[in-house]
């Protein structure tokens, strides 16, 4: 989809060149002649450079350590390290087929995965991708007792896996559950090569990537990195199709102002912005060799609170905090300028436009006895305190949210703020994710809603999205305004809302608010074990509604995202919603005007 129209700059910039010439021509005496339009038409070649402009820098080079688990790092080696899967422009997985041969699900009592290995898969140095990679990544992701649980970014799934063994001179990888894992897809990713590793330990100390440590096993190797530049060539032991591309370089700009000259100036051919504005839109999408597309990531906006035993927010207060929010306001200035079909979220583990979400058709708000709302007062037909609903409110509802206040026993006269009964004002504390764009614009608006509301507001700046959970999580914040990524495996859930995989911040818990419910965890726990993904949907669903009858967190929407490349560079797939878009730059190809005896052969293009 290219971004809906905004070109006035360069017609006004060409109409006022017309009249002037017309202008002098007319004065001279001479007659007006008439220039045939000439349409270019461009052609993609094989060979050639391409620059692909971002906003953020690799975090490590291990992309399953917390150091290294960052949107730039897996962005990065995912040009450059082998996966067993990827994640598709449409947010589904798809078996990589220049690694894995076959794939095969052979028993579920034990559930047991074959990974048929291709036989030409090497690393860089030209040592084979064997079982032994495999075994690798299993043993130092599975969470022993006796490994450093601020070693590893993730557990899930490699914790479940009871072997991994190799046959046929290690290109047959047999892998054993000792329970099940719907979610066995997302496994072995971002490979690293054993031999190298064994050598200079799973978590070196690097804050970028890393030639020497990720040996590629990919399209691409990474031939020059430095802290604004990161090149990426052609891999010669690359036993696929070889990438279109001789080279890649990846350029790491200070603002969306830098990244926009960039590519008025064609310094680079491909940008992924962080940040959006109307101006940097407005400047690129003027430009007349531009192309973009706007989208939905895979990552939501949303309000998390404590509600952990220490909080002292109550859950009646949790419930006042978020009928006291105008999600839909929110929306409206916040996303709508950028994609008018934004919406307010609906769920706590699906994204907008990701298989599993759903929105609810327009319904007329009720109110049950003690004045809180049954329906969402524009999306929902689903109740709040009668077994949950997938759409809470998108309005405020001021005097169910003061009932709310009341019970727990404060009281305002408005516009003042709620106090105890020792008339001590409740200070909120809340903490933003100021590295989220989204979540640093949504903040003095969401402030200003809360003060509106009687809440007497304090702003914590975080770095981070994992920063600001720490301060949640710690104490020293009540409510976090932070994006979460989702994907299209559904078990990372069991990480955000529940102490299943570790305390907040180990082995890949992200359990910010503290919150703890026997009934969600078991039933995510049952999701993420069931093999038929019909049934994992109706137990997912069912977690979600537990969130907002607790309700934990309060979702905002799913955050756009831009990507713009030239017309002279071809093949550019916008993978939006994943981290896979510079795994399919091998596609990406330089364009070049065609000639009229072109016989240029035509470029691989994304299977």
């Amino acid at each position: 989809m290219t971004y809906p129209g905004h070109r006035p700059g360069w017609r006004r910039s060409l109409t006022l060149c017309s009249a002037t010439l017309a202008f002098l021509v007319a004065g001279s005496g001479m007659a007006a002649a008439t220039t045939p339009k000439t349409t270019v038409t461009y052609v993609s070649v094989a060979g050639g450079t391409l620059s692909f402009g971002v906003m953020q820098s690799p975090t490590g080079c291990n992309a399953h350590t917390p150091s290294g688990d960052s949107p730039a790092t897996l962005m990065v080696l995912g040009a450059v390290l082998p996966s067993s899967f990827v994640v598709e422009p449409d947010g589904s997985p798809t078996s990589n087929q220049n690694l894995i041969v076959q794939s095969e699900l052979i028993s579920t009592k034990p559930e047991t995965i074959v990974y048929t290995l291709n036989a030409k898969a090497v690393w860089a140095d030209g040592v084979p991708i064997t079982a032994k990679d495999f075994t690798y990544a299993w043993e130092q992701q599975r969470g022993d007792p006796t490994s450093d649980p601020a070693t590893v970014a993730s557990t899930a799934g490699y914790r479940d896996i009871k072997s991994v063994k190799g046959s046929n001179n290690g290109r047959t990888v047999t892998v054993i559950f000792r329970q099940p894992f719907a979610d066995w897809q997302m496994l072995f990713s971002n490979l690293l090569p054993a031999h190298i590793m064994k050598k200079v330990g799973w978590n070196p100390k690097c804050s970028t990537v890393n030639p020497a440590i990720d040996l590629s096993g990919g399209p691409f190797r990474l031939a020059k990195v430095s802290a604004q530049t990161i090149v990426l060539r052609a891999n010669p032991k690359w036993w696929g199709t070889p990438p279109n591309a001789r080279s890649i370089t990846v350029h790491i700009a200070s603002s969306t102002t830098q990244l926009a000259q960039w590519v008025g100036s064609g310094y680079v051919q491909v940008a992924l912005p962080d940040a959006l504005s109307p101006a940097f839109l407005d400047e690129v999408t003027s430009l007349p060799h531009v192309q973009s597309t706007i989208g939905l990531s895979d990552t939501v906006l949303q309000m998390e609170m404590a509600s952990g035993p220490g909080s002292q927010l109550t859950p009646d207060m949790r419930l006042a905090l978020a009928l006291s929010l105008d999600r839909q306001a929110l929306v409206n200035r916040q996303a709508n300028w950028v994609l008018s079909s934004v919406q307010v979220a609906t769920s706590h583990i699906y994204a907008q436009g990701q298989t599993g979400y759903h929105s609810s058709p327009t319904t007329t708000p009720t109110t049950t006895a003690n004045g809180v709302p049954t329906t969402s007062t524009s999306t929902s037909t689903t109740m709040i305190g009668q077994g949950g609903s997938i759409n809470f409110p998108v309005v405020p509802s001021p005097q169910e949210a003061a009932t709310l206040m009341t019970a727990s026993g404060y009281t305002r006269t408005a516009p003042g703020v709620w106090q105890n009964v020792f008339a001590v004002a409740l200070s909120l504390r809340l903490v933003v994710d100021e590295g989220d764009p989204w979540a640093a614009s949504a903040a003095p608006q969401l402030e200003s809603q809360l003060t509106n509301a009687g809440f007497a507001v304090s702003i914590i700046p975080a770095a981070s999205a994992t920063a600001a959970g720490e301060v949640l999580s710690d104490g020293s914040a009540d409510v976090a305004l932070m994006p979460r990524a989702t994907s299209p495996f559904l078990s990372q859930s069991m990480a955000w809302y529940s102490d299943l995989l570790g305390p907040p911040g180990q082995d890949g818990s992200q359990d910010w608010s503290n919150y703890q419910s026997t009934t969600f965890e078991n039933l995510v726990t049952k999701a993420s074990q069931q093999l038929n993904p019909t049934t994992a949907a109706t137990d997912y669903t069912a977690a979600d509604l537990q969130l907002w009858d607790d309700v934990v967190a309060v979702p905002l929407f799913t955050e756009p995202s831009v990507l713009v490349w030239s017309r002279k560079s071809g093949g550019v797939t916008p993978t939006l919603t994943s981290d896979s878009l510079l795994w399919y730059a091998q596609y990406w190809a330089v364009r070049v005007p065609e000639a009229t005896n072109n016989t240029t052969p035509a470029l691989p293009t994304p299977p």
